[in-house]
């Protein structure tokens, strides 16, 4: 607590940031960050909690994800329940995701990249196809319509206008392996990565590759296409989750086979999944003061999942389109425009004899259409900036189940309107407050609807609320030191929770009403400029959130005043970074996260945990080449925590042991074209 009041008074009366941008030299830049969020293009003219993570900061650590670039930042967190897995969690969205993504739309160079069932393939995207990341934190309803619990926009790594070359490689604890190649050429860019590793239990190996290829060209005056491509093979084991006993006993074991219900091992728990994802996106200024920006994508996705109990073979097919328009003349701007996906999913399940298929269970069909239109309005007066904007949005599905037990069902989530209201004051160049006010309306995800225990809901309702949050941002000491803050208080109705079978399985109900609300705040302080010999960057960011159930009984059970379960009160990260002109440089990172709940009535919580990590490295030419040698150590306290844990499990199988103390070693080599 100590920590958490000290780093408090520290920051001031901080929120969130990280949109501050630290390059590979450890040169800092406070009064040039480029966002793209709601059309904006400088963070302290947006009115939003922001969070903006360069490729400075996806490079501080080992390379293998995002993962603990996205932990640095307030109000935000990734986890990791076994190499492959990963869920995202802005402001407790990841309370009704038990894996993945759920709650939160996430973009691709402009390119939906959430299927039309709301589910996203975050897993699919390797570090190298990634040169940037922007995470709205909140309701996006003015531009990205539905949502309670925020957007992510994700900036493709494009050609540079030069032609180059990379090879890079790391190898750590564990049996972790990455690798990676990328071919630049004035307008394309071709790479390939791959990542492996063993686990850090019994039945977790992995193995994903990775293949990508964009091109930005000219296609007519003031117009440019720009071109993705992703393929994607992953694959890794799901060792499932313990109980405390079990945990306590062996915390690296898979889940094991307790009476008839067969362990991880013995079912061959695991994911098997192929991907192609292509996204065009014309840009194009037909007017002085008109421009539009178009996309269009397809997905394909192929999964083969054996759980415990069952083995289900998906497939996935979707596509759909994005449209901008964009007018600007003095110190107005309007953006408007729509959205539209369709998907047509089919999914067959069998029971799971020891690994092996047995008789079908069932055989799905589903078919979606969701839409959206949107406009904003932002208008400067003075050193005001007002904005309002509203999206209207609708979500259709039919669904059709044949084998054991026939069902024919359709369900309509139709012209639900979401408004937003901003007001930003800019004192001056070095200071700015905000107040935002939005409505979020989120529909159950496909797999929210249809559970993985075969079960079904259509009864299951949208969850819907009101988010107000206040917000300013500051430089000071001459653009040295940078504070960002924010407060958001969120209440939602029919607000949808995760529930656990015996087997592990997931299903989702309504919970009645929330009340969310935080404190967000970070920091940067450049203690010595660039010109000098040593270049010195410290950050922090500090995270306060309280989530309480206002009313949820279910059964003879009454959680009303409770907190929500997954959500940590106190989160704390604390950076350190370091680089002198001779070459050599280092990263130091410290992580605090405190107990969770694991389940509604409050009875069961995963203790606190802090992390420290440490990267260190040299780069120089080597016979005319870039060259940069790294070394680095994570968890090097040797923590024995969990994460990624199964709230609500089944008879307390909550806990995902994370990785102990690990290392590893890497290089990376460039050839540049003079």
């Amino acid at each position: 607590m100590r920590i958490i009041v000290c780093f408090m008074l520290l920051t001031c009366i901080s929120s969130q940031l990280k949109a501050q941008e630290v390059d590979s030299l450890g040169k800092v830049s406070l009064d040039s960050v480029v966002i793209s969020a709601y059309g904006s293009k400088s963070l302290m003219s947006t009115a939003a909690a922001i969070n903006k993570i360069g490729t400075a900061q996806l490079q501080r650590f080992s390379g293998a994800s995002i993962l603990q670039a996205v932990n640095t930042t307030a109000g935000v967190r990734m986890e990791e329940r076994s190499p492959g897995s990963y869920r995202f969690n802005i402001r407790g969205s990841a309370v009704r995701s038990p894996y993945g993504v759920r709650n939160v739309k996430v973009y691709y160079d402009e390119i939906p990249f959430t299927a039309p069932g709301g589910n996203t393939m975050l897993n699919m995207l390797a570090l190298q196809q990634i040169g940037g990341v922007e995470v709205i934190k909140g309701p996006g309803s003015s531009l990205y319509g539905a949502g309670t619990g925020g957007v992510i926009l994700f900036e493709p790594a494009v050609a540079t206008g030069k032609t180059a070359f990379e090879i890079g490689a790391n190898l750590g604890s564990f049996g972790s392996a990455n690798y990676h190649f990328i071919a630049q050429l004035p307008k394309h860019r071709v790479a390939y990565e791959e990542n492996l590793s063993d686990g850090y239990r019994t039945h977790t190996a992995m193995q994903r590759r990775v293949a990508a290829y964009q091109s930005k060209i000219n296609t007519f005056h003031q117009a440019s296409l720009s071109l993705n491509l992703i393929y994607s093979n992953l694959n890794y084991q799901t060792p499932g989750a313990l109980t405390l006993k079990e945990y306590l006993a062996n915390p690296k074991q898979a889940r094991p086979s307790v009476g008839a219900t067969q362990g991880a091992e013995v079912a061959n728990a695991s994911i098997e999944q192929e991907a192609l994802f292509l996204g065009l996106t014309h840009r194009y200024a037909f007017a002085k003061n008109w421009s539009n920006s178009t996309s269009i994508y397809g997905f394909y996705n192929s999964t083969e999942n054996p759980a415990i109990q069952n083995i289900e073979f998906k497939k996935e097919p979707h596509w759909g389109a994005r449209t901008t328009f964009l007018f600007t003349k003095g110190d107005v701007t309007l953006q408007t425009g729509g959205e539209l996906q369709r998907g047509n999913f089919t999914s067959k399940t069998y029971r799971n004899l020891q690994g092996q298929q047995g008789i079908q269970l069932n055989d799905d069909q589903l078919g979606l259409w969701q839409w959206l239109a949107f406009t904003q309005l932002n208008w400067k007066v003075s050193r005001w900036i007002f904005t309002a904007g509203a999206s209207i949005n609708s979500l259709s599905l039919n669904f059709l189940r044949t084998a054991t037990a026939p069902v024919q069902a359709e369900k309509d989530f139709n012209a639900q309107l979401q408004p937003r209201f901003a007001a930003l004051y800019q004192a001056s160049p070095n200071f700015s407050a905000y107040l935002n006010v939005a409505k979020g309306f989120s529909p159950p995800a496909s797999s929210e609807i249809f559970a993985d225990n075969n079960s079904y809901n259509l009864a299951l309702q949208a969850e819907k609320g009101w988010n107000l949050e206040p917000g300013m941002r500051w430089k000071l000491l001459k653009e040295r030191l940078f504070l960002e803050a924010s407060y958001f208080h969120q209440l939602l109705g029919n607000a949808i929770v995760t529930r656990r079978d015996v087997a592990g399985a997931n299903y989702f109900i309504n919970a009645g009403k929330t009340r969310q609300q935080g404190f967000e705040t970070s920091a940067f302080y450049q203690l010595m400029r660039n010109k000098k010999p040593l270049a010195i960057g410290i950050q922090g960011a500090y995270t306060w959130h309280y989530f309480k159930y206002v009313d949820f009984a279910q059964l003879d059970q009454d959680f009303s005043g409770n907190r929500l379960p997954g959500v940590p009160t106190n989160s704390v990260a604390l950076a350190l970074d370091l680089k002198h002109k001779s070459g050599f440089f280092g990263f130091i990172t410290w992580n605090h996260q405190s107990k969770v709940a694991l389940n509604d009535a409050n009875s069961d919580y995963a203790n606190a945990f802090q992390l420290l990590s440490m990267k260190l490295g040299y780069q120089r030419q080597l016979l005319g080449l870039p060259f940069q040698f790294f070394a680095g150590a994570d968890n090097i306290l040797d923590e024995n925590y969990s994460l990624g844990n199964d709230i609500n499990g089944f008879g307390g199988r909550y806990y995902n042991l994370a990785p102990g103390r690990s290392f590893y070693l890497g290089f990376k080599l460039s050839w540049l074209k003079r």
